[in-house]
């Protein structure tokens, strides 16, 4: 465990939590947006269409993730279209003083990209309401400490000015989750974890029969970080916990911000756990300069996405990371592709493997159990060397007839 978090005071969050603010209705009526936006109140009434399917594209469009820090706070929703308008602007939302947002199905559905929640935070927005959520996003929410409901009986009551009930957004939520929400988020939550003061359930699972995947999770299953304890008989699908991890890789996308996250919560000065099984690289945005229009850089997103490259050298080299970059002397290029460096030079039998690419899977065909993060789980890596995991069902294909003579599979 990090030294400067042996001693870390980590509180509960009270029983009931007060929100004091504005609450923004994300209308399908751009000038009802605009005119909350300009300081009106409104009285929403369930007849008052609100918008569905918000992507995180609409919370925050791809330019914007070249931020990554609080200057996400003046761009969510700034994608978000309302008819055939873009009724939000730069900042409007942080001035606005909102703590919650509403809106209708699917909220946070496409991208798995982080700044979308972190975005609304920054923003002052601390609650989330929508008639159902996207998984990953609501995930998102619940480790940045952002709440989430479907309960919209919450909005009078934020409105009010009431001490709202903790348990109205943990009721009906595993155990893991549930103290997440608790502790305000996966940093707090991990450090009681590390510190002992939570301690998971682990499987009760009788010995059976299990796949490959199955044996891998079981024997890197977290049942005490404190003791260090590792190890279970057995896991079936459902069970849910943490498995102590062998690399952990991200790219620059995601490194700075979650640089940040471990510099303001952990300390400038601290070390990350075991860096010799952390990677990092520099292939997503390598050819950004010959891809992104004179009217974008113009306007300075080069420069911006450009700090991103630094950020991520800077924190490697301060940690002492192993960092492909890019190609110098005349070559323009990435050392390497993260997840088919993985696969060729990292990866192997028994492995548990977690990156912030989608691909990182690949890496399962070595015989390795490989999924893909996000930002807050990259970051908290850092700390624990775990990751949070849901044993999976396992899918049989069986394939019947000859083998065609072009294929070697």
């Amino acid at each position: 465990m990090l030294a400067a978090l042996r001693s870390r005071r980590v509180e509960k969050l009270p029983d009931h939590v007060v929100l004091r603010g504005r609450i923004l209705f994300l209308a399908e009526d751009a000038g009802l947006v605009r005119r909350q936006l300009e300081g009106q109140d409104i009285d929403w009434q369930p007849g008052t269409k609100l918008r569905d399917n918000i992507s995180t594209d609409e919370i925050t469009p791809a330019y914007i993730c070249y931020y990554y820090d609080e200057t996400l706070g003046d761009f969510p929703y700034l994608g978000l279209k309302c008819g055939d308008e873009f009724p939000i602007t730069r900042g409007s939302v942080k001035r606005g003083g909102f703590v919650a947002s509403v809106s209708g199905k699917r909220r946070g559905k496409g991208s798995s990209r982080e700044q979308s929640p972190y975005a609304e935070m920054c923003a002052g927005i601390k609650l989330v309401v929508a008639e159902n959520i996207e998984r990953i996003y609501r995930e998102n929410c619940q480790n940045l400490g952002v709440l989430t409901t479907t309960d919209f009986s919450i909005i009078d009551k934020v409105r009010r000015g009431e001490a709202i009930p903790l348990s109205a957004f943990t009721a009906g939520e595993g155990e893991i989750t549930r103290g997440i929400i608790e502790h305000g988020g996966l940093f707090n939550f991990n450090v009681a974890r590390l510190q002992g003061k939570i301690v998971l359930s682990p499987p009760v699972t009788p010995p059976r029969p299990m796949t490959l995947g199955e044996k891998i999770i079981a024997r890197h299953w977290v049942v005490d970080p404190a003791r260090g304890k590792i190890g279970v008989p057995a896991v079936k699908p459902g069970d849910e916990g943490f498995v102590v991890t062998d690399v952990r890789f991200s790219h620059e996308y995601v490194t700075p911000m979650a640089a940040i996250f471990f510099e303001q919560l952990v300390g400038q000065d601290e070390k990350v756990h075991d860096p010799g099984s952390i990677l990092m690289f520099r292939d997503h945005l390598t050819f950004l300069g010959e891809a992104m229009t004179p009217e974008r850089v113009k306007e300075g997103l080069l420069d911006v996405a450009l700090e991103l490259e630094k950020k991520q050298r800077a924190f490697a080299q301060k940690q002492g990371i192993r960092l492909y970059g890019e190609l110098r002397l005349g070559h323009h290029g990435s050392e390497a592709i993260c997840h088919s460096k993985i696969l060729e030079g990292h990866a192997e039998p028994g492995m548990v493997i977690i990156g912030s690419d989608s691909h990182t899977p690949h890496a399962g065909a070595v015989g390795c159990v490989a999924f893909g993060v996000g930002t807050t789980a990259i970051f908290n890596s850092w700390i624990t060397k775990d990751v949070r995991l849901t044993v999976p069902e396992t899918v049989r294909v069986v394939v019947r007839g000859e083998k065609p003579t072009n294929v070697t599979a």
